[in-house]
């Protein structure tokens, strides 16, 4: 009987165990998805001001 319950126990923390983790590993999403969000807009906002030089620069040379 003991046996059965220590089982039942233990079945119990392993289930609050992963659910622990499971919020933990679902925090951890949300924070890359950010993260990536961030840095597609950074990398965006780069290529837009390398297209202003890039466009600065052909309006200087086309002016010469």
């Amino acid at each position: 009987m003991a046996e059965s319950f220590d089982a039942g126990l233990q079945r119990e923390v392993y289930d609050a165990e992963f659910r622990l983790l499971e919020s933990k590993l679902m925090d951890v999403k949300d924070r890359v998805v950010r993260l990536e969000s961030t840095m597609a807009r950074g990398i965006l906002l780069l290529v837009a001001n390398l297209a202003g030089v890039v466009m600065s620069l052909a309006q200087q040379y086309l002016r010469q």
